[in-house]
């Protein structure tokens, strides 16, 4: 083991859809808590945001007619700021030329792409190889070591990579509350993608009718929930489930959206389904469950006592927020990236597949 990589000094430049459009409604998106991580971590960061560039440069704002100024832009932006590491996230428009051309215009720059997809979207995930290529390390969301090696364009590029926790989000500690002071026993915020309707409406009938649950953030077509209003709905839930887009499908190893980022940095019991086996990271933090009614039997049970649910959040949100913190992701990748190994422990499956 090492000593750990300092950041001090070092410069980050990242490349992802920070989504301008929405005004700073979506600030609670991954690509905001790594870039917060960075900095805690001691890094000077810079960010292109790729999609609102490509629309602002494009005719009549689309972002398609925008795509070859955007990628020039990530270039003099790179030229510029000579970064260290420059960090991509989901860049579908940017592709193995502009990372050669990025490269020459700032010799020494390590490159790293991050992906956050579950691995069955076929098109995303050639779209992650192909870019792989040229990146110097690539991470996902996903541990399944024939699935990073099949991925993989080259041997010891394609590595695991856990969900950032952000703590700054979190306004208040659901674990620290009892049941009866929140709003909802369960809460679930999400769209309807895939099979999250049928997941929903299934949980819904299996739990008892004391039980309060709530839905929205455009499951069942319901608004969406954007900005503080979708934090602060969430902190009112003292249990939420993880559902994955499709439950018909095996969820792959340690596979998570998101969503389990922002349940553990409140301290909202996470059920998660158990083929992902993701209590690997998060130990007893989390409860696993199989199918939708053995789903509603553990929240049902963990709704009639109440001192294990918040022991469970509370365990939760200190593994989430310590082990798996934004700041700690931001280290590994970055150390994983220019020196091909950690400098500790982290936790996690650390290989480069």
């Amino acid at each position: 083991m090492g000593q750990q990589v300092s950041l001090a000094g070092r410069r980050v430049l990242i490349v992802a859809d920070f989504n301008r459009t929405s005004f700073g409604s979506a600030y609670y998106k991954s690509w905001f808590s790594l870039h917060n991580g960075f900095v805690r971590a001691g890094a000077h960061v810079l960010t292109v945001s790729d999609r609102d560039v490509a629309r602002e440069a494009g005719l009549l704002a689309h972002k398609r007619f925008g795509q070859r100024r955007m990628n020039q832009i990530i270039v003099e932006t790179a030229k510029g700021y000579q970064p260290h590491l420059a960090v991509f996230g989901h860049t579908d428009m940017t592709g193995g030329d502009t990372l050669e051309t990025l490269r020459r215009a700032a010799p020494g720059t390590c490159l790293a792409q991050i992906h956050l997809d579950p691995v069955f979207r076929d098109q995303s995930m050639a779209r992650f190889s192909e870019r792989a290529q040229s990146m110097d390390a690539s991470f996902i969301t996903t541990g399944a070591p024939d699935t990073l090696a099949r991925l993989a364009p080259r041997t010891g590029t394609v590595a695991f990579c856990p969900n950032p926790v952000d703590w700054s989000l979190a306004h208040v500690d659901v674990s620290a509350q009892e049941r009866e002071t929140l709003k909802y026993d369960g809460i679930f915020l999400g769209n309807g993608d895939h099979r999250r309707d049928p997941q929903v409406r299934e949980l819904q009938e299996n739990l008892v009718p004391s039980f309060r649950f709530h839905a929205s953030g455009k499951i069942f077509d319901t608004p969406r929930l954007t900005g503080p209003a979708f934090l602060e709905t969430l902190a009112q839930g003292a249990m939420s489930p993880n559902l994955p887009l499709d439950d018909r499908r095996p969820v792959n190893f340690l596979y998570s959206s998101d969503r389990i980022a922002q349940l553990l940095a409140f301290g909202i019991t996470a059920f998660c389904r158990a083929d992902a086996k993701l209590e690997q990271i998060y130990e007893d933090g989390i409860v696993n469950y199989t199918t939708i009614p053995d789903l509603a039997a553990r929240m049902t049970e963990l709704a009639e006592d109440d001192a294990r649910r918040r022991a469970i959040g509370a365990k939760g949100r200190r593994i989430g927020r310590e082990r798996t913190s934004a700041e700690r992701v931001a280290r590994y990748i970055y150390e994983m990236t220019l020196e091909g190994a950690p400098s500790e422990d982290y936790g996690w499956p650390s290989e480069l597949y």
